[in-house]
């Protein structure tokens, strides 16, 4: 009998864990999960080329909506990187009262983005490309359980246009991992003219969400269009 050989796509397949949507459909509690409870606040799909999943905050201060992978599939480990990555647009409300989300963390639910432009909450395992209410460029975060990094960039967070954000996360040791962030395919840079890239040292880290959240930074609703959403990490 002759023998197969293994097919190299299967191979590829099995030696990763992926997640990646164009959302052609959306349903909560499938693939993807929404936890807006706040009244007015939603994540739907919607008709556009190509698919586009809306992210909706209700017109109320500290109103907040998220879309997030429904388990938690992502664990910074050792040998094991991850890349994830999401193109999204919102254009703000009111000049800058936006509080915008992507990336990866644990338990996301009500005040992973935290009241009145405050950030990410306070304790998590992951890392977060975000924008807070009073400030209209980008911010990094890393963090294990209270022990957190945060760089503010001269970014411009938001408009028109699509943007492309990516965190690439590459274990360098047995215990300390790489957490770059990216815009539109560039290595963020802080307020300072240095390339972000924090050393997040992961003994104690949890199981992670994919995700991207919405919180209303005033009596406006925002909306933030997620183009696609998408993670893989080597298993």
């Amino acid at each position: 009998m002759k023998a197969m050989l293994p097919n190299p796509l299967l191979d590829q397949a099995r030696l990763q864990n992926s997640v990646f949507d164009h959302f052609n459909y959306f349903a909560s509690g499938h693939q993807w999960t929404d936890t807006s409870g706040d009244t007015g606040a939603s994540v739907a799909g919607s008709d556009a080329r190509g698919g586009v999943a809306v992210i909706t905050t209700g017109a109320t201060d500290n109103n907040e909506a998220y879309l997030l992978s429904t388990q938690e599939i992502f664990l910074i480990s050792a040998s094991k990187p991850i890349y994830a990555e999401a193109a999204v647009q919102f254009t703000e409300a009111n000049t800058d009262d936006a509080n915008v989300m992507f990336g990866l963390m644990n338990a996301v639910g009500a005040n992973s983005i935290v009241d009145d432009g405050a950030g990410p909450k306070a304790s998590f395992s992951g890392a977060v490309i975000y924008k807070v209410d009073g400030g209209t460029t980008w911010k990094f975060t890393t963090s294990i359980g209270t022990t957190n990094t945060t760089s503010a960039t001269n970014t411009t967070a938001g408009g028109s246009a699509y943007q492309r954000l990516a965190i690439s996360i590459e274990p360098i040791s047995s215990t300390v991992a790489l957490a770059i962030p990216f815009v539109d395919g560039q290595q963020l840079i802080d307020t300072s003219g240095n390339l972000i890239a924090h050393q997040i040292t992961f003994a104690s880290a949890t199981e992670m969400n994919l995700f991207v959240g919405a919180k209303a930074g005033g009596a406006n609703s925002e909306v933030v269009n997620v183009d696609w959403l998408g993670g893989v990490q080597k298993v």
